[in-house]
């Protein structure tokens, strides 16, 4: 049997890690607090294990011939380990291997094990759960909410949306800035300072998907088994709100699910469909 040196931030054991193990045995090197803190923000990360209590921890499962805590002073010892080094794709351990191990070959997998950075800003194409192609009235809805979008005075993106209840159209919006549609021209937008997928929660906007949820709520509209027509797929805090409003079935028209908004819907049932528009 082939033997590997796994290299990797572990702050936590779950049967994700434990299948990646089990593929890679041989000598397990946990990543120390001197190079892990070298990644940016992973002080908060209070959740995490010491290194110590993984070592013991992954020890007990007899997974690995041999467990080092990396530091600076073991590092010379990976640097002259002869077996293959193999890591999960993920930005600490990236990172230290652009620093320590520029020269050496790395076999990065993609695993999803945590929610480093490039993983939390990832776009991920979302499978439609059905097509829609030549349905008139989906096609109308959409375009309805293509339509609303227009209204949106967010130079960055517009986005329009519709809620549909009993085979009828109760509801339309557009994403737009609150207090009033006119809360831009002094100051501007906090959101510009960022790049697509970044701080989306720093905005004046309220999207267009929330706001229609918020405007059936004003109005006493319960919106359990409705539907929401939508131009682009809803991002993942609008993803919640729509899960836990009851809407059953999500149309959108383009977009990719960021973060787990995909999973979000899928877990309380909700279909996904594209429209081809």
């Amino acid at each position: 049997m082939s033997e590997y040196s796994v290299v990797s931030y572990i702050p936590a054991i779950h049967r994700g890690y434990l299948d990646f193990f089990k593929k890679y045995p041989g000598t397990l090197y946990v990543l120390g607090p001197d190079f892990v803190l070298e990644t940016p923000r992973m002080e908060r990360d209070i959740r995490a294990l010491t290194p110590l209590e993984i070592k013991d921890a992954v020890g007990g499962l007899n997974i690995f011939s041999k467990i080092i805590i990396l530091d600076r002073a073991t590092l010379p010892g990976l640097l002259a380990d002869p077996n293959p080094i193999i890591a999960p794709d993920e930005d600490v351990n990236r990172q230290f291997f652009e620093t320590y191990l520029p020269d050496k070959k790395i076999t990065l997998v993609p695993v999803f094990l945590r929610w480093d950075k490039q993983i939390s800003t990832k776009e991920f194409e979302v499978p439609p759960d059905r097509i829609i192609s030549e349905s008139d009235f989906d096609t109308e809805m959409i375009g309805s909410a293509f339509k609303e979008a227009t209204k949106s005075p967010d130079w960055w993106r517009q986005i329009g949306g519709v809620i549909v209840k009993d085979g009828k159209p109760i509801l339309f919006g557009h994403n737009r800035p609150l207090p009033s549609e006119y809360t831009l021209n002094a100051f501007g937008d906090p959101r510009s300072n960022f790049d697509a997928g970044i701080n989306i929660e720093l905005s004046k906007f309220i999207h267009a998907e929330a706001g229609l949820i918020a405007e059936a709520a004003k109005k006493g509209i319960a919106l359990e088994g409705s539907s929401i027509y939508t131009s682009t797929f809803p991002c993942p805090a609008c993803a919640k709100s729509i899960a836990a409003a009851g809407i059953k079935k999500v149309y959108y028209s383009k977009g990719y699910s960021l973060l787990d908004a995909e999973d979000i819907l899928k877990s309380v049932g909700a279909e996904i469909i594209l429209v081809k528009f």
